[in-house]
């Protein structure tokens, strides 16, 4: 069986979770494309485009917004998970927060 490329996996599960959120977890399109996302197969996902496209625009409209709601706060927690986890709560109130011995004298290169 052919498989659904990793990409359209992915974005199809944040299509999911929209489409229940939307339309319910009853509803018959809502079920294909999560059974499309779950199987991963592409007769799955043909048939789930096929009951999709037999949506009212206006319900096509609304699961979009929330689908794109749910790509960008994915995408945002996905940036504040990057990088180094500073500890800022303890320094914050604190006055100095160099050591007793740090020189807090200018370097020369940039005094002249």
């Amino acid at each position: 069986m052919s498989q659904i490329d990793p990409l359209d996996r992915r974005a199809l599960g944040i299509l999911s979770r929209a489409m229940n959120k939307q339309l319910g977890v009853s509803n018959l399109v809502s079920r294909e494309v999560s059974r499309a996302f779950e199987t991963g197969k592409l007769k799955d996902k043909n048939r789930a485009g096929l009951l999709f496209d037999s949506l009212p625009g206006w319900q096509k409209i609304e699961v979009q917004r929330e689908a794109d709601d749910q790509a960008y706060i994915l995408m945002e927690q996905k940036k504040s998970n990057t990088g180094r986890e500073w500890n800022i709560s303890k320094l914050e109130g604190k006055k100095n927060v160099l050591p007793d011995n740090f020189s807090t004298r200018l370097p020369t290169f940039l005094v002249e």
